[in-house]
């Protein structure tokens, strides 16, 4: 039962749970509040750092896309171009090979009137001395 004032055993009860909170608190307490603290300073150490790479992230994907836009747009723009030049020199290797093929055909027509004109002739010549021949022996003389 207490007593008041309190007796001696309430002093020694004191002064024990005084040190034992003193011993406790520097051998256990602030140690683990140290840590608790360099956790806490870590953790938002980290999360800062986390952060920061993820914006400088951003940046570079931000960079990334831009660059590969404009990297599109300059294949495209180069592809559009080779495209039309290839379709000029096809166009202008069609004219070169229609005209070469229309000289050849003239030629070859020149050269077949030609023979036609020389066989005509020939054969003019031929039919005149077939004629000749055939009057000769029809009528069983020489014609001069």
């Amino acid at each position: 039962m207490l007593t008041f004032p309190p007796d001696f055993s309430f002093v020694i009860q004191v002064v024990s749970f005084l040190l034992l909170w003193a011993a406790l608190k520097r051998l256990a307490f602030d140690p683990i509040l140290g840590v608790l603290a360099q956790r806490e300073a870590r953790t938002l150490g980290n999360l800062k750092t986390a952060e920061t790479l993820r914006l400088e992230a951003q940046a570079v994907e931000e960079k990334y896309e831009t660059s590969l836009r404009y990297v599109r747009q300059t294949v495209l723009v180069e592809s559009d171009a080779a495209r039309k030049r290839n379709e000029t020199e096809q166009q202008r290797e069609l004219t070169n090979a229609h005209e070469a093929a229309e000289a050849e055909l003239a030629k070859l027509r020149a050269d077949i009137s030609a023979q036609v004109a020389a066989a005509q002739q020939t054969l003019a010549g031929e039919a005149r001395a077939i004629g000749a021949l055939m009057a000769e022996r029809i009528t069983g003389r020489r014609l001069a």
